[in-house]
């Protein structure tokens, strides 16, 4: 297995969406409610109950996935008074990488069972951070409610319970769950190529600096922290591979069903996406 066949399959599912878009309209809000409501939450509870890691691996990287996230929030919003742009929405695809549909199988292919695992406790971070401060700010009336109204949230709050107290959930239970959860990640990239159809020029120019900002500093803070706090081996690999993966396809997802700068979004995921095909792999070299 190489790298390519990671990262191509999402470029074909991508295109398909695309080519969908140009010969046909379709109502893409009802895929977007399925993810959200069905299919997402399936997927974040079966991945978090099924991964295995000791409370101090747990910690450690919990703890740095949050302070690099919170970090890059903080900087995307000089980055948006410094660009004048008035594009909420990009706090999403800027602040939150790709943890899952590309930095699971990244993992697993280069650091395996013990790495992917790892991953997982990443990537629960980068979902407690969209589903909550995401939400609020994608919101046109900023109500702290409509956190409470996705169950995006609670599954990922649920499944880290069960994971922490090591509850097993019953295979009749968890196989069906774990098979609904697979439809997200094609449908999540069907729906973003689709949306690539409805981008404006205008946007492009803001879309690629946020693309550049989004993997660049990702990468530049988590080497910083893994450096401050002398973070070795598996631990420090996994968190700067996660951190400097392309932006969340959530982010897109969110910003669609929300309405909010949805196509300047889905370019900047595009965009990161595009760029990860080199990234990826450096990245790799990198960490040996």
């Amino acid at each position: 297995m190489n790298i390519l066949e990671v990262v191509l399959p999402v470029f074909l599912i991508i295109l398909l969406g695309f080519i969908i878009g140009k010969k046909k309209k379709v109502n893409t809000q009802t895929l977007t409610d399925l993810i959200v409501y069905i299919t997402a939450p399936a997927l974040i509870f079966s991945s978090i109950t099924k991964s295995d890691i000791n409370l101090t691996d747990f910690s450690i990287i919990a703890v740095s996935a949050l302070a690099i996230i919170i970090t890059m929030a903080l900087l995307t919003f000089i980055f948006l008074k410094l660009t004048k742009s008035k594009m909420n929405g990009l706090y999403l695809p800027m602040s939150v990488g790709n943890t899952s549909y590309i930095g699971y199988p990244v993992a697993l292919f280069a650091f395996g069972i013990a790495g992917l695992s790892r991953a997982v406790v990443y990537d629960m971070m980068s979902g407690l951070f969209l589903y909550t401060f995401g939400i609020y700010i994608i919101h046109h009336k900023n109500d702290i409610k409509e956190v409470f109204k996705i169950p995006l949230l609670y599954a990922t709050i649920i499944g880290i319970l069960f994971n922490i107290f090591t509850i097993t959930v019953p295979t009749m239970i968890h196989t069906p769950l774990e098979m609904i959860g697979m439809a997200t990640i094609p449908l999540a990239l069907l729906i973003l190529g689709y949306k690539l159809t409805e981008i404006k020029i205008k946007s492009a120019k803001v879309a690629f600096l946020a693309s550049i900002f989004k993997i660049s500093m990702g990468f530049i803070l988590a080497i910083a922290l893994t450096s401050l706090f002398n973070l070795q081996g598996l631990v420090r690999n996994i968190i700067i591979l996660q951190a400097a993966m392309p932006s969340a396809v959530m982010s897109m997802i969110l910003t669609a069903k929300y309405k909010r700068d949805a196509a300047c979004v889905a370019t900047t995921v595009l965009i990161t996406t595009l760029i990860s095909i080199v990234t990826i792999p450096l990245l790799l070299w990198f960490l040996g």
